[in-house]
C-alpha cells in the first residue's frame, strides 16, 4: 500500500484557499497511475462500492493517526472539503460517509 487515500487534488496548498462551506473538486489517483493495483488502489472502471470500500480502510489507516490539517472528501463525487468534523457524515452528493482527506 502506498497510499492513504485514493483521491488528491490538483496543487499542493488547495486548501488554504478553502473555507469550511467550500468544496473541490478531487483526481482519482487509480488514473494518473500506470499500474493502481500494486499500490492499493482500485483499477480504473471499478464500480462505486468497491471504491467506497477501499477508500474507507485506507481512512480508517489515516484516521488512527489524527493530524491537525486533515480534511474530507468524497472519493466517488471527487471532492473535498477541509472540515474534517464532517467525517464519517453524508456526503452532499452521494450520500455515502465522508472519509479522511489529506492535503500534503
Amino acid at each position: 500500500m502506498m497510499y492513504s487515500q485514493v483521491d488528491i487534488t490538483e496543487a499542493f496548498g488547495d486548501d488554504q484557499r478553502l473555507g469550511p462551506e467550500d468544496w473541490i473538486t478531487t483526481v482519482p489517483l487509480n488514473a494518473t497511475t500506470a499500474d493502481p493495483e500494486s499500490m492499493g488502489l482500485s483499477p480504473v472502471g471499478t464500480d462505486a462500492d468497491e471504491i467506497h470500500r477501499v477508500a474507507s480502510r485506507l481512512s480508517e489507516l489515516r484516521e488512527s493517526i489524527p493530524i491537525p490539517s486533515d480534511g474530507v472528501y468524497c472519493p466517488v463525487c471527487h471532492i473535498a472539503n477541509v472540515n474534517h468534523g464532517r467525517l464519517r457524515t453524508p456526503c452532499p452528493q452521494w450520500g455515502r460517509p465522508l472519509l479522511t482527506f489529506g492535503w500534503d
